[in-house]
């Protein structure tokens, strides 16, 4: 019940939210679901066909106890992971989230987060917009 009271006020924040809404286009979305309670990591394309930069500032659903704009970086040789405030994406371009760079992080996956199944997600943009997706779940090698 509660994952459709969410779908349903997502798609009604997209209907009310700003113009910029309308050109945000979200492609392959998926989330990597690893066994017990460890984080899960989310993976998309985040295209802007707008005339305008978009910023996305954030995002949730309700199969992560927290969701958060992520970046895995390599410095030195040292691998890293760090929380990202926003990410922007410029006017007629667009940002991979993807292994290794750009990412969701799912803290504290919810029971129902399993493969083969869907988590709603609301990507959050510093205009007030919000645009939803239904995220593929699969399996610790991705599939």
């Amino acid at each position: 019940m509660r994952a459709l009271a969410f779908e349903i006020a997502a798609s009604l924040l997209v209907w009310v939210g700003s113009a910029s809404a309308a050109d945000i286009r979200i492609r392959e979305p998926w989330i990597r679901a690893l066994p017990g309670n460890l984080p899960a990591a989310g993976y998309f394309e985040l295209i802007n066909a707008g005339k305008s930069a978009v910023t996305l500032t954030g995002a949730e659903s309700p199969l992560c106890g927290m969701l958060m704009l992520h970046r895995s970086t390599t410095q030195d040789g040292m691998g890293r992971m760090q929380d990202v405030g926003e990410v922007t994406v410029p006017a007629g371009g667009r940002i991979v989230f993807a292994p290794g760079g750009f990412h969701l992080m799912c803290m504290d996956p919810k029971p129902a987060l399993k493969p083969g199944g869907k988590a709603q997600v609301a990507l959050r943009f510093s205009d007030g917009s919000v645009v939803a997706a239904a995220f593929d779940i699969r399996n610790a090698m991705g599939k």
